[in-house]
């Protein structure tokens, strides 16, 4: 199994696009289906795909056509519920490099003793952790459901 997608909300989207591009080796490149302010963030190996609309443009259903974008834009808190974690082939260094460049609020954290992971909050709003190439194998390794069953108590 896997993700196939996953979008997020910017202010600028063709910025955070780019940023997040560069942080996964990757390109930017328009999303039409979104609107003409919408944008994708490609990964280099092409494994990973965020689309990137405009803040408060939200998804909405119809039953007639299905999800369709929709303009909510006004009074929205900076923040969200939701967040994302990928797994890159760059260093955290490097990664939180990025994201300073960009002026975005950054740190590496220890979760618990599983993993470290970059913390990237795009455009200080929305979270996205990053984990390198040696904290993905630690990732991969104490995220296991027999692990967090161990860990937390629970019956296996």
């Amino acid at each position: 199994m896997m993700i196939a997608h996953a979008s997020l909300p910017a202010d600028n989207p063709k910025h955070v696009a780019g940023v997040l591009a560069e942080i996964m080796g990757g390109e930017a490149l328009p999303f039409p289906p979104g609107g003409p302010d919408t944008w994708m963030a490609w990964s280099g190996d092409e494994a990973i795909e965020l689309e990137i609309a405009p803040r408060g443009r939200l998804m909405t259903t119809d039953a007639a056509e299905g999800a369709n974008w929709r303009d909510q834009r006004t009074g929205l808190p900076r923040g969200s519920e939701a967040h994302l974690a990928i797994a890159v082939e760059r260093p955290l260094s490097e990664i939180m490099e990025i994201a300073r460049r960009a002026g975005w609020t950054t740190g590496e954290y220890d979760r618990g003793g599983f993993f470290k992971l970059a913390e990237v909050w795009v455009e200080n709003a929305f979270l996205i952790e990053f984990l390198d190439p040696a904290q993905t194998a630690a990732y991969k390794a104490s995220m296991t459901k027999a692990n967090w069953k161990k860990t937390f108590g629970m019956a296996a």
